[in-house]
């Protein structure tokens, strides 16, 4: 018999299982609802109240302070108390970073940019030695695309002598914007401050990544280094890397294998005075380069490079359309530097010369034209012949037949070299080049491309009116080849939107619609893609009896199960207007819509009328197809009597028997409940009367 206090004890597992059952339960907040604006004052005090006392017990709990701040921003749109608690704060711990930053960051957020700017301009002379507040502040005076006002910054910064890499931060941006001379500049101050190798090693990186053909400040910077360590540090830890670089360059990069050894030469010969331990390095390291260096005074490089050029000039002699290995050979050339100029002229002429044989855009007509791009940008930025480029650029379109294909890279890049290089007229001709492009590459369809680029280039200048104008045209070419056009329909009303012009696009969709009920115009626009590009952009607008209207034409036209269906689930999807006032009263950017009583009157409405058309048409599948589609919605969206009075209307199978081509054969067939007796045949109705009448007086005579 069991111990009745061995049975009122609880065992552990049973008080898991209750705290793993309450666990599961999910607890929600209530929710609270602001009726007028005495409410809402009372619960902005409530809640301010809560935070003040919070921050009363610990001042220092930086977090609250924070969301204090960020509380009164987002729910009140009060951005006076915001700032007001944040100077609060710094009052504080003026020294604590995540402050400022939140600070700045807020007023960023907001585009409060005049704030932002005052506070992190107070941010810097208050914590100048603290890196991420100028870091911030070089960054959205950037982002703002303010660059003078960078310079400033970084001007300001470097006053304060901080670490290398603010230098280097300073560097990055005028790289960035190809600001040669001031990059120069800027790491000559840079030495000043820091004259270690490694500033000189990252003068060097940045000549040789981004002036590479610029040979003379190159050789400059390596002697300036050398020169500069060997008199004031030639014990630092960069200067032999700096010296075998220098050497490796000369032979290799500029072919000049006797100024290598010169440096070697100079510096083990025993007049510059430098340690032990680093000349036997610089001895090692010499007996290391010539090793590598033939007899002829070529680098085994060198040589290689020599010898895979003769291997290309074999390949192109026996196929003269073998444009990889032209491609290969160029680079090559383009390798030698400036002593193989004249040598990459002639070998470009002579690729460009060997025009393929295909009469399609084919792979190797590709890559021709990629030639003859590659030919005139080496002509405009390694040569600066301007005049030579616009010819390679002008032999190069006359060499394309047009009327079969076209290359858009092509017309692109000549109309940008005008821009680049025509200072009083590069507009006009960079429009008179795009404007050919159209004519001479819309004869069998338009180049999607050339115009895209076209609309865009007048949408960076603000030129609305020939940017509609290009559209038309864009149109009219796609109906004129029987080219797919519903996409150009799409881009003009993402532009007339975004202008703000409404009434044009209405007119646009109503052009466009009518051209698709042409015969003539229809192979290019289809009507089903048109439809649904109206309906979904006067939803966006919120024009809804519009898109009523568009389905009523529809259903005069192709009057479908599909299409009924959809009018009727449209109707649940529009705001009715209870809604639509809430929604624009909230200030809300996002709008969801709930499905009340009115758009599910509206919805069964649709349905109703559906449900006579195919009856009075004698529609059977179409009308099983719309009681079906009914049941659904009402299952989802109706009640038990809603759902009834759709059930009633469920048709039930009848096996019926015909006869086809004199051979009698079963078939089923649905009928409805509420088909009329009366429909039938008179003699079907005396017999079923006669029927009934028999069935009456039995009934009687039993009774």
């Amino acid at each position: 018999m069991e111990d009745p206090a061995t049975r009122d004890q609880v065992t552990s597992r049973e008080i898991l299982d209750v705290a793993f059952e309450k666990s599961k339960s999910a607890f929600t907040t209530p929710r609270q609802t602001i009726q007028d604006i005495e409410e809402l004052n009372s619960y902005q005090q409530t809640k301010r109240r809560e935070f003040e006392q919070h921050i009363h017990k610990n001042r220092l709990n930086l977090k609250q302070w924070i969301r204090y701040a960020k509380w009164e921003v987002e729910n009140n749109h009060d951005f006076a108390r915001a700032r007001s608690i944040f100077e609060r704060a710094l009052d504080v711990n003026v020294q604590h970073i995540p402050f400022w930053v939140q600070y700045i960051e807020l007023e960023l957020s907001h585009k409060n940019v005049n704030h932002a700017r005052n506070l992190l301009d107070r941010a810097v002379k208050t914590l100048p030695r603290v890196n991420k507040l100028w870091f911030l502040y070089v960054l959205t005076e950037e982002m703002l695309k303010d660059y003078q006002m960078v310079r400033t910054v970084f001007e300001n910064w470097l006053a304060w002598h901080p670490d290398a890499s603010a230098w280097d931060a300073y560097i990055s941006f005028e790289a960035r914007y190809e600001e040669v001379s001031r990059v120069r500049s800027i790491f000559r101050r840079y030495l000043s401050e820091f004259p270690q190798g490694y500033t000189w090693y990252k003068w060097i990186d940045y000549e040789m990544e981004n002036n590479g053909q610029d040979i003379a400040t190159i050789r400059a910077v390596f002697e300036s280094a050398v020169d500069t360590l060997l008199a004031k540090n030639p014990d630092d830890e960069k200067f032999f890397d700096l010296v075998v670089r220098w050497a490796d360059w000369e032979a290799a990069a500029v072919n000049e294998t006797e100024r290598a050894f010169e440096i070697y030469k100079i510096l083990l010969g025993g007049k510059v005075q430098i340690p032990t331990s680093l000349r036997n390095r610089l001895q090692t390291a010499f007996n290391e380069f010539k090793s590598s260096i033939r007899e002829d005074g070529k680098s085994s490089e060198i040589a290689e490079q020599l010898q895979k050029q003769a291997k290309h000039r074999n390949a192109i002699k026996e196929n003269p359309y073998d444009y990889d290995c032209w491609w290969s050979y160029i680079t090559a050339l383009e390798s030698n530097g400036v002593k193989s100029t004249d040598e990459l002229r002639s070998a470009f002429v002579t690729v460009v010369a060997n025009k393929p044989k295909d009469n399609y855009k084919s792979v190797e007509w590709r890559r021709y034209a990629m030639f003859w791009i590659r030919y005139a940008l080496w002509e405009e930025f390694a040569n600066g012949e301007i005049e030579s480029a616009r010819q390679v650029w002008n032999n190069c379109l006359r060499a394309i037949p047009h009327k079969q294909f076209s290359f858009a890279k092509v017309w692109i890049g000549y109309a940008e070299f005008e821009l680049r290089n025509s200072a009083s007229d590069g507009l006009t001709k960079s429009r008179k080049i795009l404007g050919r492009a159209i004519g001479q590459t819309s004869t069998a369809q338009p180049k999607t491309k050339i115009f895209q680029y076209y609309i865009d280039f007048e949408k960076k200048l603000g030129e609305w009116d020939r940017v509609r104008q290009l559209f038309q045209k864009w149109l009219e070419t796609a109906i004129g080849t029987d080219t797919p056009a519903e996409h150009v329909v799409e881009k003009y009303l993402e532009f007339e939107s975004s202008v703000g012009e409404y009434d044009r696009c209405d007119l646009i969709l109503s052009v466009v619609n009518n051209l698709a009920d042409d015969a003539q115009a229809g192979e290019s626009l289809d009507r089903g893609r048109l439809f649904g590009i109206s309906v979904e952009f006067y939803k966006d607008e919120m024009k809804y009896d519009k898109v009523r209207e568009l389905f009523r034409q529809l259903l005069d036209k192709e009057p479908t199960a599909d299409n009924w269906i959809s009018l009727a689930l449209l109707e649940s999807s529009i705001p009715s207007a209870k809604q639509l006032e809430e929604f624009l009263l909230a200030n809300s950017e996002e709008f969801e819509v709930m499905v009340d009583e009115e758009q599910i009157a509206k919805t069964r409405e649709v349905f109703t009328e559906a449900d006579a058309f195919f009856r009075k048409t004698n529609d059977n599948a179409s009308r099983l197809a719309i009681v079906e589609a009914w049941k659904e919605y009402e299952e989802i969206n109706g009640n038990d009597d809603s759902l009834a009075v759709v059930m009633a209307k469920i048709p039930t199978k009848v096996k019926k028997r015909r006869t086809v081509d004199f051979i009698e054969e079963e078939y089923m067939e649905y009928v409805f409940p509420d088909e009329n007796i009366d429909e039938a045949p008179k003699g079907v109705n005396k017999f079923l009367a006669s029927a009934k009448k028999w069935a009456a007086t039995a009934a009687t005579t039993e009774t």
